[in-house]
């Protein structure tokens, strides 16, 4: 197995501060939030990947626990997925049909300045699936180039989410659902790692480098139009509302797809803590007026469980998940 310490040099080198974008929930807890004695002692000793994970065990533990070796191979699916979309989109797929197929969008793609922030994310899903190959995932379906339809039609070439091959808009729209939705994912399986912490580690660290490209590609998103979407790179509510696609117009199939990717994400207890009953002087830096609700449902990204997120991804893979 790979040095993880040196694996994760590559990840580091590409986003060198992203642990300066780390947060913790020690505010909420000072607040009053009730915590397991682990997850408090993690939290005083400042262990932000044993505190995460311990928090998403508690509030966001599936019925049957995954082995570490089923995250691992989970993860790397979709991180194959992802590897492959962008690649598509790059002209690198070692499927020329895919290559043609986003040939328009990357016309205005490239014209519009968002080439090289793509390019960049691109680097980073090769980093992640090398990662997680060196360090035991198993592609245990095979997945390739060709184990996909980015339109959404398990093959058929068709599906809702074709005019991301020709329209801006709506390929940041179904990038930014992709990262978001590998966001949430790697949330909900951090509870399932806590027996094996040099692994949770690696985890989190990709989860911490997701987490960056869904507010990168916001942000490019309002550049582009995306009102609903704020210059921060936010995006307020939960189900398709969060998702900030009205421009768009989207079908009501691509609106089925951000309500599951979105799911829940209008949630406002974090740790046992509802945010909205809190009072303005409680919370530090927050200025009298602010709408409390919709800063905690920007604030944080809803874990997803693995049902969550096959029934997301499933269309977009040719083969069956299991």
């Amino acid at each position: 197995m790979t040095d993880i310490s040196s694996m994760l040099g590559i990840i580091e080198q590409q986003e060198p501060d992203f642990a300066q974008h780390v947060v913790t929930r020690r505010e909420a807890i000072a607040k009053g939030a009730k915590v397991s004695a682990a997850l408090g002692a993690a939290m005083a000793l400042g262990s932000v990947p044993v505190a995460l994970a311990a928090f998403s065990k508690e509030a966001y533990g599936q019925s049957t626990a995954a082995t570490v070796q089923d995250v691992l191979n989970f993860a790397l699916m979709l991180e194959i997925f992802e590897n492959e979309f962008y690649k598509a989109v790059l002209g690198t797929s070692s499927v020329a049909a895919q290559n043609n197929a986003f040939a328009p969008v990357r016309a205005l793609a490239i014209a519009a300045g968002a080439q090289p922030v793509l390019a960049q994310i691109s680097k980073h899903e090769v980093a992640h699936v090398a990662f997680l190959q060196a360090n035991g995932a198993v592609n245990v379906l095979n997945l390739g180039a060709s184990s996909f339809d980015f339109t959404g039609a398990r093959g058929a070439g068709n599906g809702p989410f074709a005019p991301a091959t020709t329209n801006l808009g709506f390929l940041l729209a179904t990038s930014q659902g992709a990262e978001d939705t590998g966001v949430r994912a790697y949330k909900g399986q951090a509870g399932n790692l806590m027996s094996n912490t040099t692994v949770l580690e690696a985890a989190l660290r990709i989860h911490s480098v997701e987490a960056r490209h869904a507010s990168k590609i916001r942000r490019l998103r309002r550049a582009t139009g995306a009102t609903a979407v704020k210059y921060s790179g936010t995006v307020s509510g939960g189900g398709a509302a969060a998702a900030g696609a009205g421009n768009l117009n989207p079908p009501q199939a691509i609106v089925d797809a951000f309500n599951l990717i979105y799911a829940g994400d209008d949630n406002v207890t974090h740790a046992g803590v509802n945010v909205t009953s809190l009072s303005y002087s409680s919370v530090s830096g927050f200025p009298s007026g602010t709408d409390l609700a919709t800063a905690a449902t920007e604030a944080f990204d809803e874990a997803l469980t693995k049902d969550q997120v096959r029934a997301i991804v499933q269309p977009f893979f040719i083969p069956t998940i299991p």
